[in-house]
């Protein structure tokens, strides 16, 4: 998505809506390079030779859930603030530099998104996973198997507490 700045010599601000096509590399492992779309609506101020963008992008992204990994769709709302500078001679390092009459804000969008993309995926908050014997997703189905896990070095404490009938 790009910004004409020419308009911005006649108003002190711009109002600008779109769609942006992003690029995700690495996000889902089923899919190496996700492509989805961003809806982006934003406004653009003229400081001096400095402009400011301030902007929301909504999207969704294709998860693997954590705990079933079950692939969903996860609803994303990143809000953008960016600034830019004319001036090639901009010592700020949070200041990105305009080259010709443009604002480019595609890379923007995309690392606003991505930064968005919570942490721990889940499709639902009380996702059961899955089984760890048998390896069956718990929301769909249920299993029989053994639900205590005993970590092995531990093993020979469950005598003390259970002891053995003799027969």
């Amino acid at each position: 998505m790009k910004i004409n700045i020419h308009e911005l010599k006649k108003k002190s601000e711009v109002t600008f809506s779109g769609l942006q096509s992003i690029q995700l590399k690495g996000v889902n492992p089923l899919h190496p390079s996700l492509e989805c779309q961003a809806d982006v609506d934003g406004i653009v101020t003229k400081v001096g030779n400095r402009y400011v963008v301030k902007a929301q992008a909504t999207t969704k992204v294709k998860l693997l859930c954590d705990r079933c990994l079950e692939e969903f769709e996860c609803p994303i709302q990143a809000d953008i603030y960016q600034r830019y500078s004319t001036d090639p001679n901009e010592e700020d390092e949070d200041i990105l530099p305009i080259t010709g009459f443009e604002i480019d804000l595609a890379d923007v969008i995309t690392e606003a998104v991505v930064l968005n993309i919570p942490m721990k995926w889940l499709h639902d908050e009380n996702c059961k996973g899955i089984c760890k014997v048998c390896g069956v997703n718990l929301n769909k189905h249920s299993c029989h198997c053994d639900a205590v896990d005993i970590d092995p070095r531990l093993e020979g404490l469950k005598s003390i507490f259970h002891p053995q009938s003799e027969e």
